[in-house]
């Protein structure tokens, strides 16, 4: 076998492999497997011009046994294949194992009792078959009924549901459905939330202090975040603290979004009020920022120092320099945690950090989230638009700093929960998403408004659009398979290169 052809069976491998993990033919797959067939076929006809001169009986025979071994070789091929499909064999090499059905799933399709999902396709339509062995993985897990029909052959059902292209998946509960045009387990598992009738209670959120917006859609907006809400089955209301006397009693809890403005006393006090008699609190702050609530927050002793955590140990992220966008990896053990470990980090973009003491003995309180061990504080306003990463003064500690803490007290026969983040930007459209922020931030509302059932590790859905930064796993593969894939894929070149010239010496 010659080098070139050598070369262009590692181009076909490593292209095929990358189509294969990320679900599309990004432009590192297709290189590959255009450049590896224009490979081969330089190969093969460098080869049939090389054998214009030789005899013609050694020539055909040479030519026998080579299509004969092709022909083996496919054979063999095929018989894998279809052996493989009888058994119903599945090796989930993908990232974010997109063919493992995850918990949350699981545990949506037993609370629906039954659901009726239908494939509409193209039979040329090469996604289909990604599409089809979710949806049979997903039935033999439980709670879901898989059929499929094709576009041509379904036009009035096609209609009726809104289907307008191949690869939909259409989910029926009854009466009810969810038309979902790029299935994947997570963009499903939205689908069969809003197919439940979950209700979770009321959420409010507090309003007219410069607090986020969650109905802004852009990447500082929060618009995300109230979806994912909904999603989760709460209903959503805004609540203007400044002319409320007190948080209404048909609250399941309030969720402050990063006030930048400062709250009247009257409100804190209303705040302080409702806490006192069982509330749920969810807060986020940032540095820099003075509301009244970080006072609110050390009294019941989540202190949060109006200062930024730097940490060496997080590289540079959106063009800023390294350690003021703390990578997390170290968690708690605590509810709200559950399943998150370092192979699951979260993002904060910029973070003040907290300092817990108990209020009183039998509060609980505790980290959710902390930054290495080699993170130390800077002032929160000296770094903004800082170009350089900052040095350690010689008089600041490195510690590890809480980035979240909750806490949980009993006060009059209730218990009161809070849950609060040094970061808001975490939940922003921007960053929502990113790595493992979501599953952090829903399962903290969750255990803070006592709803610990529906804490779980959600499927990720692939991110269409602008990619986030940092960026979901799939996505980091996308962006950075030139430096993941392409060395070593490189380095396999120049050895199998080195082995085809030394054969053929």
């Amino acid at each position: 076998m010659s080098g070139l052809a050598v070369a262009g069976w590692v181009a076909l491998a490593f292209g095929a492999g990358a189509y294969y993990a990320i679900g599309a033919a990004g432009w590192f797959s297709a290189a590959n497997l255009g450049l590896g067939a224009l490979a081969l076929a330089a190969a093969a006809a460098r080869a049939l011009l090389r054998a214009r001169g030789a005899a013609a009986p050694a020539f055909r025979g040479a030519v026998a046994r080579g299509l004969l071994g092709v022909a083996l070789v496919l054979a063999g091929g095929v018989a894998l294949e279809r052996l493989a499909s009888a058994s119903r064999l599945q090796l989930d090499w993908s990232f974010e194992r997109r063919f493992e059905v995850s918990p949350a799933v699981r545990e949506a399709l037993a609370e629906l009792g039954g659901v009726d999902a239908t494939l509409f396709f193209d039979p040329l339509d090469p996604r289909v078959r990604a599409t089809r062995l979710l949806l049979r993985t997903l039935e033999a897990a439980g709670g879901l009924r898989f059929g499929e029909r094709s576009l041509d052959e379904s036009p009035e059902d096609a209609d009726r549901f809104g289907v307008a292209s191949s690869n939909t998946v259409v989910l029926r509960r009854g009466e009810r459905f969810e038309t979902v045009d790029r299935p994947t387990e997570g963009t499903l598992y939205e689908a069969l939330y809003r197919l439940g009738d979950r209700d979770l209670g009321l959420l409010y959120v507090a309003r007219g202090a410069g607090e986020g917006d969650l109905s802004r859609s852009d990447g500082a907006g929060f618009s995300g975040f109230a979806e994912a809400l909904r999603t989760e089955g709460y209903r959503l209301r805004e609540l203007v603290t400044a002319a409320a006397a007190e948080i209404p009693a048909d609250a399941a809890g309030l969720l402050v979004l990063a006030p930048r403005r400062p709250w009247r006393p009257e409100s804190l006090a209303a705040l302080d009020a409702y806490l006192a008699r069982g509330g749920r609190l969810v807060a986020f702050l940032e540095p820099g920022a003075s509301s009244g609530i970080e006072e609110l927050l050390a009294r019941w002793g989540l202190a949060s120092p109006d200062a930024r955590v730097v940490d060496p140990a997080s590289g540079a992220v959106v063009g800023e320099p390294a350690g003021l966008n703390p990578l997390v990896f170290a968690y708690a053990e605590h509810p709200a945690t559950r399943g998150l470990d370092a192979g699951r980090m979260t993002f904060f973009h910029g973070a003040r950090p907290f300092e817990l003491r108990k209020p009183e003995p039998d509060d609980r309180i505790g980290a959710l989230a902390f930054s290495s061990a080699r993170a130390w504080l800077a002032p929160s306003g000296g770094l903004a638009g800082a170009s350089a990463a900052p040095e350690r003064p010689a008089g600041a500690a490195e510690q590890r700093f809480a980035l979240a803490a909750a806490g949980s007290y009993r006060r009059g026969g209730a218990e009161a929960r809070i849950v609060a983040f040094g970061d808001a930007e975490l939940a922003s459209n921007h960053y929502l998403r990113a790595l493992y922020n979501l599953d952090l931030v829903l399962n903290a509302v969750h255990w803070a408004l006592a709803r610990d059932p529906a804490i779980t590790l959600r499927p990720k859905a692939t991110v269409t659009g602008a990619l986030q930064l940092p960026f979901p796993v799939q996505n980091t593969f996308t962006m950075f398979q030139g430096v993941g894939l392409l060395l070593p894929e490189l380095l396999l070149l120049a050895g199998a290169w080195s082995w085809a010239r030394s054969r053929s010496a």
